[in-house]
């Protein structure tokens, strides 16, 4: 019995490790096809959604005096969303950072502004909307958003000269 029960044991840890490497070997040759770095006004593919990032930047400021960052100079940045899939869904604010001009992530204030894309909602088969990105100016120079899924990563890399 504890022969069969070894043999059975070897025989699937055989089988799943095949399966990992292949599915792996698969899924890593259709993502290298697919260009990874983009910049403002260019539209991608990412998580069954059209993206495109718009190149017309433009600064606000938060007046919250409770908010640690009131009187912070904030990054405007439109972006279109459209949904390519057959059902319903949107864009996770939960796969994409900002990462500001000395490379460090930067805080994202989405929630001070009613028309941020981190509220936006999902959007039917087909349907898309204009909505923006927030966060804080930290300086000029390049600033980069990282869109990741853990199964595509596409990197959007742009300068901000306020």
């Amino acid at each position: 019995m504890k022969k069969t029960f070894k043999g059975l044991l070897v025989v699937l840890t055989l089988f799943l490790t095949v399966t990992l490497i292949t599915g792996c070997t698969s899924e890593s040759s259709d993502n290298d096809s697919q260009k990874k770095t983009y910049g403002l006004g260019e539209t991608f593919t990412f998580d069954d959604l059209e993206i495109t990032l718009g190149s017309d930047i433009s600064f606000t400021t938060i007046k919250n005096e409770y908010s640690e960052h009131n009187g912070k100079d904030v990054i405007k940045l439109p972006i279109t969303v459209k949904n390519l899939k057959d059902e319903t869904h949107g864009l996770n604010m939960f796969n994409y950072k900002v990462y500001g001009s000395q490379g460090a992530e930067a805080d994202t204030v989405s929630s001070y502004f009613d028309d941020a894309v981190d509220y936006a909602g999902d959007l039917r088969s087909g349907a898309s909307y204009t909505k923006y990105m927030y966060f804080i100016y930290d300086g000029n120079g390049q600033y980069t958003i990282e869109f990741d899924d853990w199964s595509t990563k596409i990197i959007v890399e742009f300068d901000v000269n306020k």
